[in-house]
């Protein structure tokens, strides 16, 4: 894997991202599983993943949105890093840990958070590295209560 030097396009919330940003996260869950009910509403509005505090982040590249992932939060006040995806034909140059850094950066430094959580299936190996890789630690292990596809939860101290 290289990582980029060149200036990075990461952006929040642009609306021209938010087609990008659903349909590249429909791409991956369809592949490894199928699609909830909140998938299906994510994929119908994924505005509302920049509303009510919700943030999408978009990596952009060669006049493309080449990843994307968002922070969600929740009715108790935590929040989620969620619906991370990156085209397969950018993976392997890092899109996926620079977005990671900037939602982790947002929330530590403009939200003021201490931790955020995620829910992730084993299946999804490449995803579950990059997490351990950046501290990110198992909280939760078996069925999710809400998501057939969830299997794991994790959770970072900021």
């Amino acid at each position: 894997m290289y990582f980029m030097t060149e200036p990075l396009d990461i952006r929040r919330n642009d609306p021209t991202a938010l087609p990008r940003f659903a349909a590249l996260n429909a791409a991956w869950i369809e592949e490894l599983h199928y699609l909830e009910e909140s998938d299906k509403l994510m994929v119908a509005h994924p505005e509302i993943y920049t509303q009510n505090g919700n943030s999408v982040f978009s990596f952009h590249l060669d006049g493309e949105v080449a990843g994307a992932c968002a922070l969600k939060q929740h009715e108790d006040g935590r929040y989620e890093l969620t619906k991370m995806a990156v085209d397969p034909a950018y993976r392997g140059r890092g899109i996926g840990q620079h977005l990671m850094t900037a939602v982790e950066t947002y929330a530590k430094e403009t939200l003021g958070l201490d931790r955020l959580f995620l829910l992730s299936n084993t299946k999804n190996e490449a995803a579950l590295r990059l997490y351990e890789r950046n501290g990110w630690v198992v909280n939760l292990r078996g069925k999710h209560p809400i998501y057939d596809r969830c299997n794991i939860g994790m959770e970072k101290v900021l």
